[in-house]
């Protein structure tokens, strides 16, 4: 990395702050889909499913952006790179204000999904850079969980005055603002970063394919429900702005879930805690079937948002010990944002086979696929922590 260094120390006070900002407000759209699918069908007046497919079309655009960074990263020069990318968001953003067709809105969601997801790479590579990059990527966290519980709790009371047109309009402010930000990010990477995906050991070969699937399987769990979460509370008559605040605690919640596993590590070996986790997750998704109170609602929020980010660092150690040059590492990162983004549109169609003619949408049904997901999944992982806890090396979980 001494190359990069010449032009900028990456470690400084202010590319930390330019990586947690970037991180932290360019994926708002995501990190409150439950919200925003709420304002697509009340002011657009789109269907519960078109609006899982709109959040869906962005995430995948954000996954296969994956792809096109690594091949362009090593090549263009990064502040560019991020300036293209902010500029498209901001011109979707803008763009979107002015349409009400979901034939429209889909594509150009998709594209800003795309300059999204570079971004994030972007960031993701940065902080790699770093000399604590745990302490970094707590920052990159972070940041994402402040802006979270604020919207959770702000945005039930502005989006009915605003709607889903003043939110566009909002961001597309605010992301304007980030492009100062960008001058403290580092201009170029080193020959490192243009090393393709050669040399990937035998073991890794083998493994990797049922340690991604399994990921890929959480994730769509994760993002069916998730993306669904604040429907049906409203579904089961729970006031917006209530709905709002226990969302936002919830994400409160989810700081102390990856501050457990931080705390945790691997003091209770690599298969007990993941386990746990995958099963308050399942717990989470079975006190949401039938919905009715407004307690339980609270609850199930809350053990769902604690396992979410108390699983994944162990998920995500998990495969970086099988490559520790940080290559499966990308991949990890495109194939979260694959489930992510699958998990909403697969829920939607769901959502479509199961509905009754002329009768209420049965949410229940997504809960049912979600813990189908994680009952396939946790037996794909286990092979690949059950490698990593008799021949691997021991490393510390670190925060995601």
């Amino acid at each position: 990395m001494n190359n990069n260094k010449q032009h900028i120390d990456v470690n400084r006070v202010s590319t930390i702050w330019a990586i947690t900002l970037l991180a932290a407000v360019t994926p708002v759209a995501a990190v409150l889909s439950p919200l925003l699918v709420g304002a697509y069908v009340t002011s657009l007046g789109f269907s519960a499913q078109q609006a899982g497919y709109l959040i869906a079309a962005e995430l995948i655009g954000a996954a296969l952006s994956t792809f096109s960074t690594l091949l362009i990263v090593g090549r263009l020069n990064w502040h560019k790179i991020l300036y293209v990318s902010i500029g498209i968001i901001i011109t979707a953003y803008v763009i979107s204000i002015g349409l009400t067709s979901f034939e429209m809105l889909l594509p150009t969601r998709f594209i800003s999904g795309l300059a999204l997801g570079t971004v994030m790479t972007m960031t993701i590579v940065v902080t790699g850079m770093t000399r604590d990059q745990e302490r970094t990527f707590g920052f990159w966290s972070l940041g994402q969980i402040i802006v979270a519980v604020l919207g959770f709790a702000v945005l039930p009371h502005i989006l009915p005055l605003v709607g889903v047109k003043g939110f566009f309009m909002g961001m597309a402010v605010a992301m304007t603002l980030l492009l100062y930000p960008v001058r403290f990010m580092p201009a170029t990477g080193s020959a490192e970063h243009q090393m393709g995906w050669k040399g990937i050991q035998p073991r890794v070969r083998r493994l990797a394919p049922l340690g991604l699937l399994a990921l890929l399987l959480f994730f769509t769990a994760i993002g069916s429900v998730w993306a669904y979460v604040e429907r049906i509370a409203a579904a089961a008559q729970l006031d917006a702005a209530l709905i709002g605040y226990v969302l936002s605690a919830a994400s409160i919640v989810g700081v102390i879930g990856a501050g457990t596993a931080t705390w945790l590590s691997t003091r209770m070996g690599r298969l007990l805690p993941p386990l746990l986790g995958y099963a308050l997750v399942a717990l989470g998704v079975l006190l949401l079937f039938s919905l009715q109170s407004v307690t339980l609602y609270a609850i199930s929020s809350q053990v769902f948002k604690f396992a979410w980010w108390f699983t994944l660092p162990y998920l995500l150690a998990n495969m970086t010990l099988l490559d520790p040059s940080g290559r499966i590492a990308i991949l990890t990162n495109f194939v979260i944002a694959c489930g992510m983004g699958l998990g909403p549109a697969i829920a939607a169609t769901i959502l479509e086979i199961s509905q009754p003619v002329g009768g209420e949408l049965d949410y229940n049904s997504v809960l049912v696929f979600g813990l189908a997901c994680l009952a396939i999944s946790f037996p794909l992982l286990y092979p690949v922590i059950r490698a990593n806890s008799g021949g691997g090396k021991e490393t510390s979980v670190t925060q995601a």
